[in-house]
């Protein structure tokens, strides 16, 4: 008798597992991460960095940004009224008080400080008016109660040696300073406050006052007169914050990939196992879920772990940006909002990193996973085309964009870093094939990298990000013509005027008071007086030229007769032609022999055909009150551009040819160090007595700092992302280092290994970070090809030199120890 077998009935339920075979995975996911921990955690302290910054970064961004009217106080609307006639402005304040209610008024005035080109502003404003609250705040003292009593600002307190309990004289009356004062909402707001009470008459009135559009509008049409006034605008923070977390945005797609070359060697760590579980049935979805869970629960822990990092350090930073900001900062005003979706986009990215190489595990042979060998390389041409599009599609985005265009400039970006991955792994293979006669260890090592050069891509395309915007901000920072020497003065140099004469018919062109030669003496020996005290003083005459057609002209009651000078002024806009264009005023100096010493600029080198020397570029003009003619014959010199230093001079052959003169109008004076407040102060003094007048510097870029700063930050950053790659591939390795290690190689060779690993991939990223970035620029300043002429070769030689180099070391340093035992074998 035959028995008949029955097939075994269908297993119900949905395909896959449904929520039993989900939970089942993602309880394998956590095991295994809890198992892998240490390749993990420096995906982790990334992402957390990440976070951190980008917590940091909005929440400073946010608060340094300006504020939306440090002028305003707590109104809304601020009116301004001339102070020359009493009766109309008492009129003008008692209409706005009637239309408005509750208003406050200012009283302004200015008065020179003797020896100076500086003026101070007397400011008469009740502390505890309706509106004062935000822009008036007591630091020292206490405020001024009588007409003998001021506060003054801790800036102007340093500038004119001020404590509480000092006198100050200025504008003929001597009052008693009682404190130290500062507008809260504007740091560089300088003033003397003095009582309403006690106030002189104001040369113009502030009044603030808070009104309804409508009603302002109502107020205005009725108002007699044309009336000057301001509204309070929108603030820039929430902008602000919100661009600095699109630049974190940006920061995170360049740890993601990172992240998915840490999350891609991971995956190849877990090739045989996601076999096994492919073998016994589980479908792509379950196998990807496995590498995706991982990535989530980075993404959870960075975002919480950096995110309490990065407002710790906000709390702790906070007061040292206050001076940066300009204004006074509150610890806890944070965007929590924004803060939140930082956190969100950490997740995002961790997760959205671990997808990519889950997929690609998840698609290979259960065999070829089972074999645990890397996959076999792809055909390189269609990346390498794919690369060369995306490169061409993103320089001519740049390029159309034009510096102006945002969409055209983040479609070009995004193109540009597209490219970038693609060509990675290409540039891999393309090192690979170097190490044909290399000695064993340095062709092991590039060999491996090109065997695994899937797994390397995408954090060669991370280096080469973060090296190639650091090299864009220093290209950027040495392209920008005042970064190197912006303000007026360098911090070492006065300039020292022979005085100021004001024109009786209202010329617009600088004067200089016409002084006999025993005037000039004088003062002279008043200029010696001043540099006595510094360190190796060196002292530099200074003349102007002057075109005889130009008269002289009468200055004020008690001031000499002064002489038109002539200036350089240069073109603003190209696009104008003639005298109806824009022109910045440059003062013209004479290039005397000791000017030249001066700018170790040698008279052989000048054309004898020069008439000007100047380091401005673009369309120039020659103005006196009555000449306004193109500067021909100019000869290009290389000096730091300080705006108010002897950096565009007249020659003495262009002075014969035109048939014009000199006159000496001051004297430059340089100190072997930094010039401080009590030599500043003592210098006014000679100046004040002897009828000079001191220029100071008043403000100077430090794009030097930023340079520094973006390079620094682009080689941690990198080595950060090759501390991870070449740990992880080195642990991979292990068991073929073992196998060496029983053959007989020595710590030098496992060094050797690991050392030009993290080397090659460094020397890669540096190349192709700077060649992007300078193919970026390019793009970008089509129109002014001239402006990346100055190569920043100090910073570009750390980024392409020095990180490779300290890459390599520390690989060779933190390398060869000996591995366990070959009999040792790390179980699966």
């Amino acid at each position: 008798m035959s028995a008949t077998l029955r097939d075994r009935p269908a297993v119900l339920g949905p395909a896959g597992g449904g929520v039993a075979a989900r939970r089942a995975v993602a309880r394998w996911a956590w095991r295994l991460f809890r198992r892998e921990w240490r390749q993990q955690i420096l995906v982790l302290a990334l992402l957390i960095f990440t976070v951190a910054a980008a917590a940091f970064s909005v929440s400073a961004a946010y608060n340094v940004a300006s504020l939306p009217g440090p002028q305003f106080g707590s109104a809304n609307h601020l009116l301004q009224f001339d102070g020359s006639s009493p009766r109309v402005l008492a009129a003008d304040i008692a209409a706005a008080r009637r239309a408005f209610g509750t208003i406050q008024v200012i009283g302004r005035r200015f008065v020179p400080i003797p020896g100076s080109s500086q003026t101070v502003e007397f400011r008469a404003q009740d502390p505890h008016g309706p509106f004062s609250g935000p822009m008036m705040g007591l630091t020292q003292g206490r405020y001024p109660s009588g007409a003998r009593q001021v506060a003054v600002t801790g800036q102007l307190a340093q500038t004119l040696q001020l404590r509480i309990g000092s006198r100050l004289s200025l504008g003929g009356a001597h009052q008693t300073v009682s404190g130290i004062v500062e507008n809260p909402s504007d740091l560089s707001d300088q003033f003397v406050l003095v009582p309403p009470s006690g106030a002189g008459p104001p040369q113009s009135v502030t009044v603030l006052l808070n009104a309804s559009p409508a009603g302002f509008g109502a107020f205005r049409a009725g108002f007699r007169s044309p009336l000057v006034w301001q509204a309070q605008g929108a603030g820039t923070q929430a902008a602000v914050a919100g661009g600095a977390l699109g630049a974190v945005a940006v920061l995170l797609l360049l740890i993601s990939l990172v992240a998915a070359a840490g999350f891609a060697v991971i995956a190849a760590r877990r090739q045989r196992q996601l076999g096994m579980l492919a073998a016994i049935g589980a479908t792509r979805k379950q196998l990807r879920m496995v590498m995706v869970a991982g990535g989530a629960v980075v993404g959870v822990i960075a975002a919480v772990a950096g995110t309490v990092v990065g407002l710790a350090a906000w709390i702790v930073a906070a007061p040292g940006l206050e001076e940066f900001a300009g204004h006074r900062i509150s610890r806890l005003n944070i965007p929590w909002g924004l803060v939140a979706l930082g956190m969100l986009l950490a997740v995002v990215t961790a997760t959205a990193a671990a997808w990519w190489p889950a997929r690609a595990a998840a698609r290979l042979p259960v065999t070829l996973a089972l074999s645990a060998r890397p996959p076999r390389p792809g055909p390189a041409h269609r990346p390498a085309l794919l690369a060369a599009l995306m490169i061409v599609v993103g320089v001519a985005c740049l390029g159309l964009a034009d510096q102006t265009r945002a969409p055209l400039i983040i479609a070009g970006a995004l193109a540009m870093t597209l490219g970038i991955l693609l060509i990675s792994p290409l540039a891999i293979r393309a090192l690979a094939s170097l190490g044909g006669r290399a000695p064993v260890a340095v062709r092991l090592a590039l060999r491996d990298l090109g065997r695994q050069q899937a797994r390397t891509g995408a954090a060669l395309a991370a280096v080469s990000l973060a090296l190639g915007i650091s090299a864009a901000i220093i290209i950027s920072s040495a392209a920008d013509k005042t970064a190197a020497d912006a303000g007026n003065l360098p911090d070492t140099q006065v300039l020292v005027w022979s005085g100021q004469a004001e024109g009786g018919n209202g010329t617009d062109g600088p004067v200089v008071p016409a002084r006999t030669p025993a005037q000039l003496r004088a003062l002279a020996a008043a200029v010696r007086q001043i540099a006595g005290p510094l360190s190796h003083p060196v002292v530099v005459a200074l003349d102007m030229p002057v075109n005889p057609a130009d008269k002289p002209q009468a200055g004020g009651p008690g001031s000499p007769e002064g002489q038109p000078v002539a200036s350089l002024g240069a073109q603003q806009n190209p696009a104008a032609a003639g005298r109806g264009g824009t022109y910045s005023t440059i003062p013209l100096y004479v290039a005397t022999p000791a000017v030249l010493r001066y700018l170790g600029i040698s008279s052989a080198a000048i054309a004898p055909s020069a008439d000007f020397l100047t380091a401005q570029a673009g369309r120039l003009a020659v103005t006196t009150p009555s000449t306004f003619a193109a500067a021909t014959h100019v000869q290009r010199i290389r000096v730091p551009a300080y705006s108010s230093q002897p950096t565009s001079l007249m020659t003495p052959a262009g002075l014969r040819r035109r048939g014009w003169t000199q006159i000496q109008s001051g004297w430059l004076v340089q100190s072997g160090a930094p010039f401080t407040a009590p030599q500043l102060a003592a210098a006014r003094d000679v100046a004040a007595r002897a009828g000079l007048i001191i220029e100071a510097r008043n403000s100077q870029a430090a794009l030097a700092t930023i340079s520094a700063a973006a390079t620094a930050a682009g080689a941690l950053l990198a080595l950060g992302v090759l501390a991870m790659t070449v740990a992880l591939l080195r642990a991979e390795a292990a068991g073929d280092l073992r196998t060496l290690t029983a053959a007989g190689a020595t710590s030098t060779t496992r060094r050797t290994l690991t050392a030009v690993t993290a080397g090659g991939l460094a020397l890669l990223g540096a190349l192709i970070g700077s060649a992007g970035a300078y193919l970026a620029l390019a793009a970008g300043h089509r129109s002014d090809l001239g402006a990346l002429s100055r190569v920043p070769l100090l910073y570009l030689a750390i980024t392409v030199l020095g990180v490779p180099a300290a890459a390599a070391l520390a690989g060779w340093i933190l390398a060869g120890r000996q591995p366990p035992s070959i009999a040792r074998r790390v179980l699966e």
